[in-house]
């Protein structure tokens, strides 16, 4: 019987791991700040010097060092400097390049980072350390793409210590993006240089060439406006093409100012109401204007889509580190609000709050799929699933909640509709885009289902009756935390893990939409010839059994619960609080190692290796917060006999125990 002192410190042991999260999410909200304004940086500055130095201010104030150095080479591994952040902007001492140095020859054949925490207590760099002395802490950290270096970025202060694996940890959600962000500019710069050659040459071919008269009627110009603009253009009014009138009115009085203008990017307008992006030139002599408009829309999108394609890479390396340490820690709570509920009569009053935690954590441990899902990350259980079976079952789960004046029809095609995916997944994304034609649909509408077979691809239609999406938020749905929903309606990430779950698949995903008609999602994916199969979920009790296990695990708190949980169902017991405690203690009485990959000391991977080296045919289980599905594969070629997740149930636990000990696990 549990006495009202073991419930107290239960639940004071909940509240501080519940802490614990809260903090963790804050430190990990900082490292997003710091991935966001790298973003910024990224997608706004164009050539090497300034973005270096946006990025070297930002790394500055985020990890709050004295300095921070930005070095780049090329293939003659010059290593030249370009910016100097400084708190008391000094920037004296330091060379200009790191050409012929050692540190610049260690990173020319080695990836790793140089950390040195007190530079007079390190002989091996302190006899050729290119840098001022008096700076005794250090971080360099090399800028790679494809094993290609561009670049160094080095941190320095002058008190010893300053820097340590959280910061290292926080550099590298940026760096990756800082070195594919050198390495386009560099291919930007060439592209700028071709295109300028390009347009000398064939600008009577392929851009607008243009002369006005005095009252910017258009007089001459040559074929390709009319292929741009739709229609004939002698006669018009350039400005009149603008698609705004203040646009118009700002050119012309440049031009009038400084009689020319290069580049002007200005919106304009098609005969078929179609608004492109233009590079506008012109040049007045005497009472005329002649010039160049190069149709760039294209282009913005390209650099659009890269720019938006380096925010969601750097978004899903955090989120997957927000996964794993949030998982971690409802990993403890879970299943302690578990064993609070199975020590509580049943009838007691405090039950309620034990389920209200076991709930709070379900919910908590959902969200931390979102957010795998929005990295790419998330481990998959890949199987035959029949789209038209998805789409079955999310029309029961929306016959009980859709409102009634919402028309929900179904046209499934009768031909085999199986993919190889992930079927929760799938059925998530249905209901995503299910709870958004919804919400489009205040006034009553129809939410139509269509899936069809057609040339080896398999798709699946959503479309509504709704309000539409504007033509201008249109390219952002995708965007992680994009919502033009109410803060208390939406949190942003519902079409972002549409769109990571969909290319997890293999698929692609589209969407038309027009304001006032509705909206139509269109899904395809690869057809698999392999039978859809459906698992039973199982209802067994808690199963136990008398073998010896040996815990690994580098949180005491889930070695606790491991034991009394493993102990209370027969089982013999070890523990090990890192991975060289577990290669200790393992001998040939242990017939199972439950065994974490992200410890300290001695990580769960290079255990395993060593256990089975000293212990081969040894049964591993292994049990993390979060592992990627490459590891996952690579664990199975290794000959693990299970995984289990983080957050799991206790009698989901005991169950896979007492599986992988029978020999029958899948």
């Amino acid at each position: 019987m549990t006495t009202p002192q073991d419930l107290e410190r239960r639940i004071s042991f909940l509240a501080s791991a519940l802490e614990q999260a809260n903090a963790t999410m804050r430190g990990k909200l900082d490292e997003l700040s710091l991935v966001r304004r790298v973003g910024d940086a990224i997608s706004q500055h164009t050539s090497s010097w300034s973005l270096c130095a946006e990025l070297s201010a930002a790394v500055a104030e985020s990890v709050n060092c004295k300095y921070t150095l930005i070095y780049t080479c090329d293939a003659s591994s010059t290593f030249d400097l370009q910016t100097v952040s400084s708190i008391y902007s000094i920037t004296e001492g330091f060379p200009k390049t790191l050409r012929d140095s050692k540190l610049a020859e260690h990173f020319e054949h080695h990836s790793d980072p140089v950390h040195i925490e007190n530079l007079a207590e390190c002989p091996e760099w302190n006899a050729d350390w290119p840098f001022p002395r008096d700076l005794s802490s250090w971080l360099c950290v090399p800028l790679l793409t494809r094993d290609k270096l561009r670049g160094v970025l080095c941190l320095a202060d002058d008190v010893s210590g300053s820097f340590d694996e959280r910061t290292l940890r926080t550099l590298m959600t940026v760096v990756p993006q800082m070195a594919s962000a050198l390495a386009n500019i560099g291919l930007y710069s060439h592209l700028r240089e071709s295109e300028k050659k390009y347009r000398t040459l064939v600008a009577g071919m392929q851009d607008v060439v243009y002369i006005c008269d005095s009252n910017w009627q258009i007089v001459e110009c040559n074929p390709a406006a009319e292929t741009l603009f739709g229609e004939r253009v002698v006669g018009k009014i350039l400005t009149d093409l603008f698609a705004s009138h203040s646009a118009a009115t700002e050119f012309v009085e440049k031009i009038g100012a400084s009689g020319a203008a290069q580049n002007l990017e200005i919106e304009m307008v098609t005969a078929q109401h179609e608004r492109i992006a233009a590079l506008l030139s012109c040049v007045k002599d005497h009472n005329r204007y002649s010039g160049i408009i190069k149709d760039v829309t294209e282009r913005n999108r390209l650099f659009e889509h890269v720019a938006r394609s380096q925010k969601m890479e750097s978004i899903g390396t955090l989120a997957s580190g927000v996964a794993h340490d949030f998982n971690n820690i409802l990993g403890i709570i879970l299943p302690n609000a578990e064993l609070i509920k199975m020590k509580l009569n049943s009838e007691g009053p405090a039950i309620k709050y034990a389920d209200v935690i076991i709930n709070a954590s379900k919910r908590a441990s959902q969200i931390t799929k979102q957010l795998l899902s929005l990295s790419r990350k998330d481990p998959r259980n890949l199987r035959p699933v029949s789209l038209n079976e998805a789409v079955r079952m999310t029309g029961r789960l929306l016959g009980e909640t859709m409102d009634r004046r919402i028309r929900v029809e179904f046209s499934l095609t009768p031909e085999s509709t199986v993919i190889r995916a992930d079927e929760t997944q799938i059925e998530q994304v249905l209901l995503n885009l299910a709870i958004n034609a919804r919400d489009a649909m205040p006034e009553g509408g129809q939410l139509k289902f269509t899936t069809e077979n057609r040339n080896g691809e398999v798709s699946v239609r959503v479309s509504d009756t709704g309000t539409g999406i504007d033509r201008t938020v249109l390219p952002k749905i995708f965007d992680p935390f994009f919502t033009t929903k109410e803060k208390s309606k939406g949190t942003g990430l519902g079409l972002s893990v549409v769109y990571g779950i969909v290319k997890q698949a293999g698929g692609s995903v589209d969407v038309e939409s027009e304001l006032g008609k509705g909206t139509e999602f269109i899904m395809k994916f690869p057809c698999s010839e392999e039978s859809a199969k459906r698992t039973a979920a199982s209802n067994s009790p808690m199963r136990g059994g008398s073998e010896r296990i040996l815990i690994v695990d580098d949180e005491p708190e889930m070695l606790n619960l491991l034991e009394n949980t493993l102990s209370s169902v027969g089982y013999s017991v070890v523990r090990a609080e890192n991975g060289l405690e577990a290669v200790e203690a393992i001998s040939g009485d242990v017939e199972l190692v439950i065994l974490d990959m992200i410890m300290p000391v001695m990580d769960g991977l290079t255990a395993l290796r060593a256990i089975r080296q000293k212990v081969p045919g040894m049964k591993i289980l292994i049990s993390s917060g979060f592992t990627s599905s490459e590891k996952i594969s690579m664990l199975e070629r290794m000959g693990v006999e299970g995984f289990v997740q983080k957050p799991f149930e206790l009698r989901k636990l005991a169950s896979t125990i007492r599986d992988v000990l029978d020999g029958v696990a899948v």
